[in-house]
């Protein structure tokens, strides 16, 4: 099966380990990646937060480009392009205004024919069986404190998808393959996003105040699904001492003992490698 795939900036750049890692895994299910051609940034929260209109056109740029390559689907791993992008196209779609300056800044109109799918659907839609058929190193020793972050935890009607229905299903994943869900109740605050650039101080009492919560429940690591989300959370913080924060999609590399492995965890600013050992996943 091959799928439409908007990589965005942080997984060309400071998230690799999570592109490579998705990726990686989908291979042996039969699962390629078409990686939309000449794509650009969405804008994310920079964009958006200086000028609506240049925000609107660099999003529906991608979009139009995935309509000329005849990309029913885009898979989207970061979630707040995947905001910007679902965002985008709903503007254009609802209101003939918006649409018009698209139309006009970029060329031809939007025809509507691109479905955004976000990467926890994908990984539903192998199935915990498909996965555990990759099972080689159960990820016994490793509890893990799952963090959503507000974007997945917001409405659905404000960023397209509810990470509500995926929590058991993600649950039940980290467990089938040997770890232990930590229980707490701040897997959806926010950690501060991209004030991290302009308010660090208010980021860091935000990432202290979700790490003290994380080893309160006795976690000895972070799960994440957004490239922000993990920067802030390995960058920021001053009281707490820092833990390793991991992207879902390593932990389920180590666990099918990807060869890559050991590359991404040596790019991580919070060396995970004690832990992993300590667990003897490595």
């Amino acid at each position: 099966m091959k799928v439409g795939y908007y990589p965005g900036c942080s997984l060309h750049s400071s998230a690799q380990e999570m592109g490579e890692s998705f990726w990686d895994l989908m291979r042996p299910l039969g699962v390629e990646a078409i990686e939309l051609e000449d794509w650009n940034c969405c804008g994310s929260s920079p964009a958006h937060s200086t000028h609506h209109g240049w925000a609107l056109n660099l999003a529906m740029r991608n979009l139009l480009l995935a309509e000329e390559q005849s990309l029913k689907e885009l898979l989207v791993m970061c979630p707040s392009c995947f905001v910007r992008l679902r965002e985008a196209a709903r503007q254009v779609q609802s209101d003939p205004e918006k649409g018009e300056q698209v139309s006009k800044a970029l060329g031809r109109p939007y025809g509507g024919s691109v479905r955004l799918k976000f990467f926890l659907e994908m990984l539903r839609d192998v199935g915990t069986e498909q996965m555990r058929s990759l099972l080689k190193k159960p990820l016994k020793g490793i509890k893990g404190a799952l963090y959503y972050g507000c974007l997945l935890s917001r409405p659905e009607w404000i960023t397209g998808f509810d990470v509500g229905p995926y929590e058991s299903f993600l649950e039940n994943l980290f467990r089938t393959l040997g770890g232990e869900v930590a229980h707490w109740g701040y897997g959806r605050q926010c950690c501060g996003a991209h004030l991290g650039i302009t308010k660090p101080g208010l980021v860091s009492s935000l990432v202290d105040r979700i790490r003290e919560h994380a080893r309160r429940a006795g976690a000895n690591c972070i799960v994440v699904f957004c490239p922000l989300c993990q920067v802030n959370l390995e960058m920021r913080g001053r009281k707490e001492p820092a833990l390793p924060v991991l992207y879902i999609t390593e932990l389920l590399g180590l666990a099918a003992e990807l060869p890559r492995t050991t590359r991404w965890l040596g790019r991580h600013l919070v060396d995970p490698r004690p832990v992993l050992r300590e667990a003897r996943l490595l």
